[in-house]
C-alpha cells in the first residue's frame, strides 16, 4: 500500500530544500521555456528563433501558446515623418591644397535599430502558427547587457582608430537594450579612407568594409533537478526485527533501534546509511541540464533531515550529547551542541499499516544565455544609396557651408538612466567672435526622457558664424541634473568641439553588483547574516551601499546598481559577518577591478574564536560607521588606499 505523505514539519523541511535551489525570476519575469525553441527562416533568408513562455509556476509550470522571438536583426533607422534613412556618407574637398590648410576625406554618419519590420513581424506570425496552432507572437525576449563595457563594437579595417585613415570615430557606446532603441556611428575619414570605403560601397561586391557586433545576454528557463525520496516502512520493520534478533544472539552487537534510550545523530545517520544501502530507503535524482554534483549532494543530506524529522523526536528528557562532530557542525546549522533523539516509529502506524512516504521534487531555474549580433553594413547603404539627403559630394567653400550644423549624440547609456538617476542633460555651446575678444553664444539644447523619445538621442545646433569666422572651431560644456536635484559638475568646463559629432556621455556609469553566498555554509558557522560593504567613487566623492543575505530569507543572490564615476575601473568593498553569539565581524577592505560579483567566502579561521583573524574582524566591526541619507561617506573614508587600483 502505498501513500504520499508527510507531516506538517516535513512540509516546512521541504520548502527549505526547495528554497536552496529555487532561483528568483522576478528580474527575468518572460520566464521562457528553453525547451519549446521554435526556429524558422523568412522569405528575405531571415532566420528567427522564438521560445514559449511558461505558465504556472514550479513543477506544474508548462508551456503556453504565447512566444517571444530573439530580435535578432539590425536596421537603418528612418525618420519617423519623412521615411529617409538615417545615414550620411558625405565626401568633402576645399580648393586649397592640404599644404595650404584645405582638408579632404569624408564624413559618414548614420543610427541604427534593433527590430523587425511590421511585414516580417507578421511573416513571423504567420509561420508560427503553422508549427504551433494557435500560437501567438508577444514581443521580443528581453535583453541584458553584458557586463562588458565592448557590447556594441564595429569590425573595419578603415573606420578605425589605429588604421591611420580615420581623423575621429564617435559611437553611442553600448548596444541597446530595447527592441527599436538607436545606436549611432559617426567618423570622420581622411581622403586615402574615403577612397576606400567608398569603393566597397559602390563596387560590386558581396559585403563593405564595416560591420557591426552586439552582444547580450538572456535567460531562458532550463529543467532542473528531480528527486523522488521514498521511505518503505515495511523493510524497516524487516530489518529492525532482524537487527534486533541479531543482538540479542550476539549480546550487544550493532543495534541502534532502541526506543527507550536516546541515540546521537551520527548513530541515526549511521542507521539511516544503512537502510539506503538495503533499499528500505531509495533516493532517485535526475540532474537536469545545467545541474552541478555539488547541488544534488546537498539535496540528498537535506532528504536525511526530512527522514530524522519523519522517524524520530528530539530526547528531551535525555542527558546532553557529548561535544559535537565536524560532521554534526555541518548538518546541525544554529545549534551549538548536538542533541539526541529517540526513535519514534515502532508505535507509529506507519509500521503497522506497512505503509509508504514519497516525496518528489521537482524545480526549474534560469540560464543565461549568450547572444550576438552581426550585420555588414551592404544590407544598410543600398536603401540609401540612391537618396541625395543620404549620399553626397560637397566642395567646403560652398555657400552652403555658410551655417555650421553641430550635432551632439546622446550616449545610448544616458537613455537607460533616464528617471533612475539622470533628470536631463544641457548642452551649450559657443565660438569666440571675429574681432577675437569675447564669445558668441551659439546655442543649447537639453536633453530628458520625453524629448529623446519623440525627436530621438541626436541633437543639431546650428549656427551662421559670418564672414571671417573660424568654422571649425567651437567650444561646447555639458551639465547632468541627477536624481535628488544634483547639478554635476557645479561649473562645466568649456571643451573644444569637433564638427562630426559629439557624444554626450553621463560623468557616471551604472553597474549591477550581485552578491552570493552559501545558506548553508552560513548556517553552519552561526552567521545570521552576510553584508557586502561596497565603497564607491559617485562626483569625486565616496559613496556607500551594503546588499545584505540572510539564511532566514532564503534567497543567496541578490543585487543592486551603483552609479559610479567614468574615469574610475572600480570600488573596494568588505564582508560583514553577524555571528549568532559574537556579533558582528568585519574582515578587511579590498579592491574590486573590472569584475560585479562577489562571493561570501567565510574564511577558515572563524571557526576558532581565539585565533588572530576572529579577534581581529570583531575589533573592526567595533569601528564601523553609518553613511549619510544619501549614502555620503563623510568618516572613516577607504578609497584613497586603493586610488592607484581604482
Amino acid at each position: 500500500m502505498t501513500h504520499t505523505h508527510f507531516s506538517k514539519k516535513c512540509c516546512i523541511k521541504l520548502l527549505l530544500v526547495v528554497c536552496i535551489f529555487t532561483f528568483s525570476f522576478n528580474s527575468y519575469s518572460q520566464n521562457l521555456d528553453y525547451n519549446s525553441k521554435v526556429t524558422f527562416a523568412l522569405t528575405d533568408g531571415s532566420s528567427i528563433t522564438l521560445y514559449a513562455q511558461l505558465s504556472g509556476s514550479g513543477s506544474t509550470a508548462v508551456p503556453s501558446k504565447n512566444y517571444y522571438y530573439l530580435p535578432t536583426q539590425v536596421q537603418l533607422a528612418r525618420d519617423a515623418q519623412t521615411q529617409v534613412p538615417e545615414f550620411l556618407f558625405l565626401k568633402y574637398i576645399t580648393d586649397q591644397r592640404e599644404d595650404q590648410g584645405g582638408v579632404s576625406g569624408a564624413l559618414i554618419h548614420f543610427l541604427m535599430q534593433v527590430k523587425f519590420t511590421p511585414q516580417q513581424l507578421a511573416e513571423i506570425q504567420s509561420k508560427l502558427v503553422a508549427k504551433v496552432p494557435g500560437a501567438l507572437v508577444k514581443g521580443p525576449v528581453n535583453l541584458f547587457a553584458t557586463g562588458d563595457a565592448n557590447s556594441f563594437t564595429i569590425t573595419s579595417a578603415i573606420v578605425n582608430t589605429t588604421s591611420g585613415m580615420t581623423k575621429s570615430l564617435v559611437t553611442s557606446g553600448k548596444a541597446p537594450l530595447q527592441e527599436g532603441g538607436k545606436i549611432a556611428v559617426a567618423s570622420n575619414l581622411d581622403k586615402n579612407g574615403a577612397q576606400l570605403l567608398a569603393a566597397t560601397f559602390e563596387k560590386t561586391s558581396s559585403i563593405t568594409d564595416l560591420s557591426l557586433n552586439l552582444f547580450y545576454k538572456y535567460y531562458l528557463v532550463m529543467n532542473g533537478l528531480k528527486a523522488k525520496f521514498t521511505i518503505d516502512y515495511k523493510k524497516i520493520h524487516e530489518i529492525n526485527r532482524q537487527d534486533s534478533i541479531n543482538a540479542k544472539r550476539e549480546r550487544g552487537g550493532w543495534w541502534l533501534w532502541s526506543y527507550d534510550k536516546s541515540q546521537t545523530w551520527t548513530e541515526i545517520h549511521t542507521m539511516y546509511e544503512r537502510l539506503v544501502e538495503k533499499k528500505a530507503i531509495t533516493i532517485e535524482i535526475t540532474e537536469g541540464e545545467g545541474v552541478s554534483p555539488e547541488k544534488t549532494a546537498k539535496i540528498t543530506e537535506a532528504l536525511f533531515q526530512l527522514f530524522l524529522t519523519s522517524v524520530a523526536t528530539p530526547a528531551t528528557t535525555q542527558p546532553q550529547a557529548p561535544t559535537m562532530t565536524e560532521q554534526e557542525k555541518q548538518n546541525l546549522p544554529g545549534k551549538n551542541t548536538a542533541r539526541n533523539y529517540q526513535l519514534n516509529i515502532i508505535t507509529n502506524k506507519k509500521l503497522t499499516e506497512q505503509r509508504k512516504d514519497v516525496i518528489t521534487l521537482n524545480y526549474n531555474f534560469a540560464m543565461p544565455m549568450e547572444l550576438s549580433i552581426t550585420q555588414n553594413l551592404k544590407s544598410f547603404y543600398d536603401a540609401a544609396r540612391d537618396n541625395p539627403k543620404c549620399i553626397g559630394n560637397v566642395i567646403l567653400n560652398d555657400e552652403f557651408y555658410k551655417r555650421m550644423d553641430m550635432q551632439f549624440v546622446l550616449d545610448g547609456e544616458a537613455v537607460d538612466m533616464f528617471e533612475k538617476e539622470i533628470n536631463y542633460a544641457n548642452v551649450k555651446a559657443r565660438r569666440k567672435s571675429t574681432t577675437g575678444s569675447g564669445y558668441v553664444e551659439i546655442g543649447d539644447h537639453t536633453f530628458n526622457r520625453t524629448n529623446v523619445a519623440d525627436k530621438g538621442t541626436v541633437a543639431v545646433i546650428t549656427h551662421a558664424p559670418g564672414a571671417g569666422a573660424n568654422r571649425e572651431m567651437f567650444e561646447y560644456k555639458t551639465q547632468w541634473s541627477m536624481k535628488g536635484g544634483f547639478v554635476y559638475p557645479a561649473e562645466p568646463k568649456w571643451q573644444q568641439g569637433q564638427m562630426t559629432a559629439i557624444t554626450v556621455a553621463p560623468p557616471v556609469s551604472p553597474r549591477l553588483v550581485e552578491f552570493e553566498a552559501d545558506l548553508e555554509k552560513l548556517k553552519a558557522s552561526d552567521i545570521t547574516r552576510a553584508t557586502l560593504q561596497v565603497r564607491y567613487s559617485k562626483f569625486g566623492q565616496e559613496m556607500e551601499e551594503n546588499l545584505q543575505i540572510s539564511p532566514v530569507q532564503a534567497q543567496a543572490l541578490v543585487n543592486k546598481t551603483i552609479y559610479t564615476d567614468k574615469d574610475t575601473r572600480g570600488y573596494v568593498y568588505r564582508l560583514i559577518f553577524n555571528h549568532a553569539t559574537e556579533g558582528k565581524l568585519a574582515l578587511p577592505w579590498s579592491a574590486k577591478i573590472n569584475d560585479n560579483y562577489v562571493y561570501a567566502v567565510i574564511p577558515d579561521d572563524f571557526s576558532n574564536k581565539t585565533s588572530e583573524l576572529f579577534i581581529k574582524a570583531i575589533d573592526a566591526a567595533k569601528t564601523i560607521v553609518t553613511p549619510g541619507p544619501d549614502g555620503k561617506v563623510t568618516t572613516d573614508k577607504v578609497l584613497d588606499q586603493f586610488k592607484d587600483l581604482i
